[in-house]
């Protein structure tokens, strides 16, 4: 029996270390994009161009009377940027594909190429539909600037820019590269938009300047430098996970830095609680941003003093729709709602204040833009568009939970283990094996006290019978029973406690991790780490495995320990119910934190096993001694 049970421990961790490179093996390659070959060949030739000369903010650039879409491609990164408005329409990360629940059917009119095709079925998450694009349809003010006076605004309106890009592909590689907007007013100011690309960053300078050619003083009035509406969704996403997201900012105070999220959830979403939309607040800002739970888009201000100095006022930022313009329906929205109501509809912008010219002058403003995935090595490595070393902060949009140091550790463990396993399902069972090890002696304590309670409870039971009518007396005789054996009442509990954090962590890091979206462990199966492993759908029903031998785990935990079955009480009964709670609570829960629990209740089976038989051999030996004192005591009579 000990030998079988052994083994089939061992079986389990090696078809769970062994099954993802059978399948890997299995797994077809991704198809290449349709227009590989052509992106190749623009590619080729925009290495042997010449580098674009620099273009003078006072230099007007050839007017163009028809819309032109310009692509900046880099290796993390594809932006589309047309004339019209000199703004953004499309922003893909090439290393984070789109997914969706939609079917098959659904997605075969895409223009966007399917890489892998898992089934039709509309309960399953597909991924390889396309590069996942940050700005949703609707969005037509992406790194736009719109100016507070109607007059000047109105003239900007669905005009056409010019541009200096020579052609309608620019390739970066190994240098940073520019494109130059520029627009003359009807009052003789040209108005120049200087985007930066770079090949190693997510993030984009953005250089606003104004030239006053006439011979009188201009006054533009105060504009906002803008991304909206919104950002895309990712459709995987509970409604829960969605609103807890949106516009977030982070403010500077006189003693610290503030974050803040404009969508404030208050009570429970399971209990019908709300968001509500915060009051915008002024004050010195360090950047306004649009986050998801794995993306986000962040506007960041250039060194002027106007966004630093304590003593100026006025507002420095914009988050539409604003609080105080909400109708009285939208001032408390539940979870499913924030998204139509608030989501689709929310503009973010930095806000400049009058703009006013002398004849001949040139003002400049400098922005920073962050678009890119939220990881917390590259956002705490993003910092002004002057290389200055101030944190800016970028990190406190990724939730690491209360216990944010030990979250932030067990990121980087996973990632040390993914560099030499490249596998993050493996990492997670190396991680769990490693807590397991760092934990074993407070485990071992509270398993052993769990063990003397059990063995106590028929002695406390007589106890409660004899004195079910005096509760002191029986309190009294139990404490008493406790200390003759040497057990803690909260023996068994207590080594259990310093374990939360790490746990909380955990769960927090595994949860929102962007490292573990799309992370496949077993192709076919668990093919994304930070979603369900929903394998079919039977009546609309998902079903998924890992949940179902998590839930088989501590139900058989329990019948061959016999946790949770031991003496009264609801307690007791409650402990024989955790199984179902627990497979209720993780059904729906990522994959990655349910591969973390299932393998820590095998190693908890393993380890009860081994202290079940630790106490056997000690029982054996206790009768082995006993027995030799009887032969020696009838020896001597």
């Amino acid at each position: 029996m000990e030998k079988r049970f052994v083994v089939a421990i061992i079986l389990i961790f090696a078809v769970l270390f062994l099954m993802p490179q059978l399948f890997r093996s299995r797994r077809q390659p991704p198809l290449p994009p349709p227009q590989e070959t052509r992106e190749a060949e623009e590619r080729q030739k925009s290495e042997t161009e010449e580098p674009e000369p620099e273009i003078p903010p006072q230099e007007i650039l050839p007017q163009v009377s028809e819309e032109t879409i310009i692509t900046v491609q880099t290796p993390l990164y594809e932006v589309q940027l047309t004339t019209e408005g000199a703004r953004a329409i499309s922003w893909k990360l090439r290393e984070y594909l789109k997914r969706s629940s939609a079917s098959v059917e659904e997605t075969e009119d895409s223009e966007e190429p399917m890489f892998e095709e898992r089934s039709a079925l509309s309960s399953i998450p597909k991924l390889g539909l396309g590069h996942i694009d940050l700005i949703p349809l609707a969005a037509k003010d992406c790194l736009a600037i719109k100016f507070e006076d109607f007059e000047v605004q109105d003239e900007l309106e669905g005009i056409q820019w010019a541009s200096s890009a020579k052609g309608s592909m620019i390739t970066i590689q190994d240098s940073q590269k520019s494109v130059v907007f520029s627009h003359k007013t009807s009052t003789g100011v040209i108005i120049s938009k200087k985007m930066t690309f770079s090949p190693d960053s997510y993030a984009v300078d953005v250089d606003v300047s104004f030239h006053n050619t006439s011979l009188e003083e201009a006054d533009l009035g105060s504009y906002s430098f803008l991304w909206g509406k919104g950002i895309e969704k990712d459709e995987m996403l509970s409604d829960m996970e969605v609103a807890g997201e949106g516009p977030v900012a982070l403010f500077k105070t006189e003693k610290k830095q503030q974050f803040v999220k404009f969508w404030k959830r208050t009570g429970f979403a399971c209990f019908g609680g709300k968001h509500v939309l915060l009051p915008e607040q002024s004050g010195p800002i360090s950047w306004v941003g649009f986050a998801s739970k794995y993306f986000a888009a962040v506007l960041i201000p250039g060194p002027e003093s106007w966004w630093s100095d304590m003593e100026k006022g006025g507002m420095r930022y914009a988050v539409e729709p604003r609080a105080e313009d909400l109708p009285l329906s939208e001032k408390g929205l539940s979870p499913k709602d924030v998204w139509q109501k608030w989501g689709i509809n929310t503009t973010i912008a930095l806000v400049r204040p009058d703009v006013s010219l002398y004849a001949g002058e040139n003002v400049s403003h400098k922005f920073r833009v962050y678009a890119g995935p939220k990881k917390w090595d590259i956002l705490r490595s993003i910092k002004r568009s002057d290389d200055s070393t101030e944190n800016l902060g970028l990190g406190k949009m990724i939730n690491f939970g209360f216990f944010s140091p030990l979250g932030k550790a067990t990121l980087w463990l996973l990632k040390f283990l993914y560099g030499m396993v490249n596998n993050y399902g493996i990492c997670i069972i190396f991680l769990t094996i490693l807590i397991k090890i760092l934990y074993f002696p407070l485990t071992q304590k509270s398993f052993k006290s769990m063990q003397k309670m059990q063995k106590l409870q028929p002695k406390i039971a007589t106890l409660r019978e004899k004195h079910r009518d005096d509760p002191q007396r029986l309190q009294k005789e139990t404490m008493k029973l406790y200390k003759q054996n040497k057990v803690h009442p909260m023996g068994g509990c207590l080594p259990l406690v310093f374990q939360i954090p790490v746990f909380w962590a955990l769960f927090a890091t595994l949860r929102g991790a962007v490292e573990l979206r799309g992370a496949v462990f077993i192709s076919g199966w668990v093919n994304d780490l930070s979603l369900p492993d929903t394998v079919a759908s039977v009546v609309g029903f998902p079903i998924r495995i890992l949940p179902l031998l998590m839930t088989g785990s501590m139900l058989a935990q329990q019948f061959i320990f016999g946790t949770g079955s031991t003496g009264q009480g609801q307690s007791n009964k409650m402990m024989a119910f955790m199984p179902l709670i627990f497979a209720f609570i993780f059904y729906g829960m990522p994959s990655g934190l349910v591969l973390y629990w299932l393998c820590n209740n095998i190693l908890a089976i393993g380890h009860q096993y081994l202290i079940r038989r630790q106490k056997d051999t000690e029982m054996v030996e206790q009768e082995e001694i006993g027995s030799k004192k009887n032969r020696s005591n009838r020896e001597e009579k």
